[in-house]
């Protein structure tokens, strides 16, 4: 692969262009004067269509960072994560492609049309059929599965060819480390299809995330942790459990998708790529001037991480989406569970995103403290709604079938 340039578009129209500079070992990017006059922002705060350099027709420079790969914050974003990764990496060793050839932007290029958000990067990677298709959820997983343990005779074999586009479609964009699929889901028919394309009338976009059927319920925690987030007035997207051939797996809704348009998306590592605080995020709310709403939201959404222990809440971890007229909103919260490793030491668990300066041994103090620092109205209303949503952990667990010793375990990192 050595696509070098790739076209950035977004919603039918040329956003810019991107390139590899083999030396530098960076990305460049060049808005397209014609989509700086139609006065869309799509990334305000880190490459502003409004800012000198953009004006001047000046390059953007991609990421030092190890996060960015090289690339501007704005077109990382589009890259997927671990899961994703190492997809990429399987559909290489099955081309025989060297991994030292293939530079991020080729990455991009491979994702062409289906990266998470609106945005598209052409001339994309040709993968076979482009429409939804039908989708055998547990076939599919289990030949992730021998994908990734890196046999060789899973990927040669001639009758995989299928599969493995079929895999790819579904499976290699999206962010995250567990592994998930994007499908479209008719409820009417419980019809599964690709969630690439257009989908047919009758179904919407969903993410499923695959529980590896372990001693770890993956699924029914995140499906508890969900409940407990709508009892606590987070907004979150419709989620459940669903069952194939015997396996559980956690299904949500996607919030970059109404019917078959796509809404432009940035997370918190787009907006602001030095953001490594709780108090950073509230600025960037403040910075896009988000109505109130927004940052009640995330006030809660932080108390819930805290109280309830999850410490994955690093800056990919919170989002923002705009829509076609160029107004942004925070985006409803996502990968929301308990993620403290319980064979790990305590310093392998604390928060991504600090409170008040500290990552660990959060106190309701320090809580308050980020209320009065935003003005937050009601602050102690917010704690105890999020305090009434995680009493209900244990009911929720037992209901749903978690083992009692791992829900005594779970319940006693809580705060």
């Amino acid at each position: 692969m050595d696509t070098n340039v790739i076209k950035v578009t977004l919603w039918g129209m040329d956003v810019g262009y991107l390139y590899w500079d083999k030396k530098q070992k960076l990305a460049v990017f060049e808005y397209e004067v014609s989509f700086l006059e139609k006065g869309l922002d799509i990334a305000p705060l880190s490459m502003s269509i409004n800012s000198q350099r953009s004006k001047k027709g000046m390059p953007w420079l991609g990421g030092t960072d190890k996060l960015y790969v090289g690339l501007p914050p704005m077109l990382a974003d589009s890259l997927p994560d671990k899961y994703g990764n190492s997809l990429f990496t399987g559909w290489l060793r099955e081309n025989k492609i060297s991994t030292k050839q293939v530079t991020p932007v080729d990455h991009l290029s491979f994702i062409g049309t289906r990266a998470m958000g609106a945005l598209e990067f052409e001339p994309a990677k040709e993968l076979g059929r482009d429409n939804a298709f039908d989708v055998d959820v547990q076939k599919l997983y289990l030949f992730a599965k021998e994908v990734l343990s890196e046999r060789g005779d899973t990927v040669l074999r001639a009758e995989n060819s299928i599969l493995w586009q079929d895999l790819i479609k579904i499976s290699s964009s999206p962010g995250g480390k567990r592994p998930k699929a994007i499908i479209a889901i008719n409820k009417e028919t419980n019809e599964v299809k690709s969630g690439q394309g257009t989908i047919p009338n009758g179904f919407e976009h969903y993410i499923l995330k695959y529980d590896d059927n372990s001693s770890y319920p993956y699924a029914k925690l995140e499906y508890v942790y969900y409940l407990m987030a709508v009892s606590a007035g987070i907004h979150i997207m419709p989620s459940e459990l669903k069952t194939y051939e015997g396996v559980t797996h956690f299904l949500t809704k996607r919030f970059d998708r109404v019917g078959n348009e796509k809404l432009h998306v940035q997370t918190l590592a787009a907006m602001n790529p030095l953001a490594t605080s709780y108090e950073e995020l509230f600025a960037v709310i403040r910075r896009l001037n988000l109505p109130y709403e927004d940052s009640e939201q995330q006030y809660l959404r932080m108390v819930f991480n805290v109280l309830a222990k999850n410490v994955e809440d690093h800056s990919r971890n919170f989002a923002f989406i705009m829509n076609k007229e160029g107004v942004w909103r925070l985006s409803p919260a996502y990968d929301i569970t308990f993620s403290v490793d319980l064979t790990a030491p305590t310093y392998a668990n604390t928060h991504a995103l600090s409170i008040n300066g500290k990552d660990d041994d959060i106190a309701m103090g320090d809580l308050i403290e980020v209320a009065k620092s935003n003005d937050i109205r009601n602050y102690k209303a917010l704690i105890a709604q999020v305090q009434l949503g995680i009493s209900k952990f244990e009911t929720l667990a037992i209901e749903i079938g978690i083992d009692k010793k791992l829900i005594v375990d779970i319940k006693s990192h809580f705060i």
